[in-house]
């Protein structure tokens, strides 16, 4: 037919030609799809005739969710139901394998919200597992090298292996299952956990040093060292548990797993360890010596210079404060997200090339004039975008366009169609034709580049897309001419079916639900009758500040439990979370103020055993605030973590000066081992900072330097206070009934 058209007219000057040039674009994708046919095993998809029926690409877009101004095509899909997320996550990631070695060159991926949280998933438990071996690694290393011998930290690694087997067995019995947070439990308690071993071997063995017997060094050592190090372990827990009186369930399971570890933890160091340790006595350490001495020494130079260290401490406090403004809470859980990660690049490739925001709020209407007056209202908001729903098909006045209906019903209802030719395509009858195609177009693009470039050059590419498609035919494949056949039947069919729909569509009154077609029927009309209005925002909605004035305006208009959709969940699960954790530090606070209590009788006790967490934490929020790093829904598990591990440190110190009334503790065995436990504490939430997600990763930097100032300031500042305090008469017996 087209070559008909070329013999019976001069290119250009006549209606045939004018019929060949308003062809081009179809006839473009009828023989890319046919191309494709003979390259794609299997049965073609239909070409799809309402895009062939259209001018130029747009036509091809108006099926299709399309970004990037038609660069990018986007499929949406849903498992069956949640449970088969994964599954279907793992079957589609196949298909899309199968699809790029069918196709070379096809760029796809596969992101949204079940595959995010199914790979963030995965990563968090590969960093987890990496973050882990690191941890237990690096913290026995720190043991071994401090007590120069691998006998003893041997010993505490392997009371710390039990302790960590109890703590699965307890999640399994009392949780279930893991999230993106909890799964971190691992790395933290060996980081934690280790600091019991620690300190009893390290009080163990300055005795023994002393000549006392195995058993009784041990004795010795339950009696005054385990006292610090159960009270210890019972703050830390409680800072973990604090969490669990919190309404986000998240934090909730992080509380009771990591808290219910710790003390599963203590039992094998206080119980099997001493056994361990009494089968066989530990090497000399005189060589320890000289090491202790010269701890003593530094430790001195700051104990000669009390009023110097603490009013120097206190000037890196007010300095820390000049920054605290400049610390803030992070929102955006895309900042949270493992950057190399296929579904969050794709993820990020929609958000950059949408023209507007990817998410939108849900407004439920009950009825069609609801949803029209929501739409109306909601339209009319400052922060909305766009309003997608189907009242404007619905709603409208339809004269016009039932007029048009029925013109177009007249003029395709004497249209009969010959049956469908079920005769295998020749190509070589074919090949011919399309040679001659080909020269009439070339000899058109030729006539037609003096005067309409573009029409020559959409001439040439057809003309090269004919010859791509001749080459395919005669590629020496035997399937050739059955894909064309297929590829025909399935052309024509789908041909058939559209004019079939336009006789048969109903003209009579105005559009109903049941006209729609299914895909805008099932996405905006529930089975209840229903209807759903997509409301796109203006701003990023990403920001929390965004997400409140967004919803605030919904609500302004909407009753607030006609209101739904991401915004929503971003905006109470980022403020939950928050809330909660805050929450968690002050029940953490409050639990360890009784704990420390109880087990010092003195108020004055407690204040000296969280004077380092506070200098710590100012410290640490000093430092965030002059680097930048921003709190965020990851890393504010650091509140209630800090008191918690912090005032341990206190209560070590504490302790041995309640037995001994001396301040240096540096050169014994209680300053080295918080020296130690500090360093290990660092290294277990240091190895989270090798994670690809970004919020564990800023969980180990943050934990990081918050576990190191508060150990600084309990090695520095508090025995510097308590010299100056013992100068005075200020005295502190363990279990008496009021410090003196």
């Amino acid at each position: 037919l087209i070559n008909r058209q070329f013999l019976n007219g001069d290119g250009r000057q006549n209606a045939g030609a004018g019929f060949v040039i308003r062809a081009i674009p179809a006839l473009q994708r009828i023989v890319n799809q046919a191309t494709h046919s003979l390259v794609t095993p299997g049965r073609p998809p239909s070409p799809g005739v309402a895009s062939l029926l259209g001018v130029g690409d747009e036509a091809g877009q108006q099926s299709y969710i399309t970004f990037d101004r038609g660069r990018i095509y986007l499929l949406t899909v849903r498992a069956r139901n949640d449970t088969l997320n994964f599954a279907a996550i793992e079957r589609l990631r196949g298909l899309l394998q199968q699809t790029q070695s069918e196709v070379p060159g096809v760029n796809v991926g596969l992101t949204g919200g079940p595959v995010l949280d199914y790979d963030e998933m995965r990563q968090s438990q590969h960093d987890s597992i990496v973050a882990s071996i690191v941890s237990l690694v690096l913290c026995s290393l720190i043991f071994i090298v401090s007590y120069r011998q691998l006998n003893s930290p041997l010993k505490a690694a392997f009371c710390l292996v039990i302790g960590l087997g109890y703590t699965i067995g307890f999640t399994t019995l009392a949780i279930g299952s893991l999230n993106i947070l909890t799964i971190t439990f691992a790395p933290m308690l060996i980081g934690l956990a280790i600091d019991f071993g620690i300190h009893f071997i390290s009080r163990y063995e300055e005795e023994t040093r002393h000549g006392r017997p195995a058993m009784e060094a041990v004795q010795k050592t339950m009696t005054f060292t385990g006292q610090g190090i159960v009270t210890g372990a019972f703050t830390t827990a409680a800072a973990f548990l604090a969490m669990s009186l919190t309404h986000f369930k998240g934090i909730q399971q992080m509380g009771i797993i990591s808290g219910g570890g710790l003390v599963l933890c203590l039992i094998p160091m206080l119980t099997l360890l001493p056994v361990l340790l009494l089968r066989r006595r530990p090497a000399s350490n005189q060589q320890t010596r000289p090491f202790a001495e010269r701890r003593g020494r530094i430790e001195h130079f700051w104990l000669q210079r009390p009023r110097f260290v603490v009013w120097l401490t206190l000037a890196l406090c007010a300095g820390a404060a000049l920054q605290f403004h400049k610390v803030y809470f992070d929102y955006d859980l895309l900042h949270l997200q493992s950057k190399d990660l296929p579904a969050v690049i794709y993820e990020q490739r929609l958000i950059k090339s949408a023209s507007q925001s990817v998410i939108f709020g849900a407004v439920i209407a009950d009825d069609l004039r609801q949803a029209q007056e929501y739409a109306a209202k909601l339209k009319q908001l400052p922060s909305v975008a766009n309003v997608q729903s189907v009242v404007d098909y619905l709603a409208e006045d339809q004269t016009k366009k039932l007029q048009l209906v029925r013109a177009i019903k007249s003029e395709v209802q004497d249209l009969q169609f010959a049956p469908i030719d079920p005769r295998p395509v020749d190509i070589h009858e074919l090949d011919p034709t399309l040679w001659a195609l080909m020269g009439f177009l070339g000899l058109a693009a030729e006539a037609a580049q003096p005067q309409d470039p573009s029409l020559a050059r959409q001439l040439r590419t057809l003309r090269e897309s004919i010859l791509q498609l001749r080459k395919a035919m005669f590629s020496g494949q035997p399937q050739v001419p059955a894909q064309l056949t297929q590829f025909q039947q399935v052309l024509f069919t789908d041909l058939h079916q559209t004019f079939a729909a336009l006789k048969n569509q109903d003209a009579s009154g105005p559009l109903r639900p049941q006209d729609l077609p299914p895909t805008l029927r099932h996405r905006f009309i529930g089975v209840t009758g229903k209807y759903l209005l997509q409301v796109y925002p203006k701003k990023d909605i990403w920001q929390h500040d965004n997400q409140r004035e967004f919803l605030q305006e919904l609500q302004s208009v909407i009753p607030e439990d006609k209101v739904d959709g991401t915004p929503r969940e971003l905006y109470q699960y980022t403020t939950l979370l928050k809330n909660s954790y805050q929450q968690a530090a002050w029940y953490a606070l409050g639990a360890i103020v009784i704990m420390v209590y109880l087990h010092f009788r003195s108020l004055v006790a407690v204040i000296l055993a969280l004077l380092p967490v506070a200098i710590g934490t100012a410290w640490l929020l000093g430092f965030m605030g002059a680097t930048g790093i921003p709190f965020n829904p990851a890393n504010i598990m650091t509140l209630p973590l800090v008191i918690g591990i912090g005032v341990t440190n206190g209560i070590q110190i504490l302790n041995r000066l309640a037995e001994e009334r001396k301040p240096d503790i540096f050169a014994r065995s209680t300053g080295k081992a918080v020296l130690v436990s500090g360093l290990t504490a660092i290294i277990g939430f240091g190895s989270l900072i090798l994670a690809k997600h970004q919020g564990i990763r800023s969980l180990g930097i943050v934990m990081t330097i918050g576990i190191a100032s508060c150990m600084i300031a309990a090695l520095t500042f508090l025995p510097a206070l308590l010299s100056i305090l013992m100068r005075r008469g200020w005295t502190l017996k363990l279990g008496s009934q009021e410090a003196k």
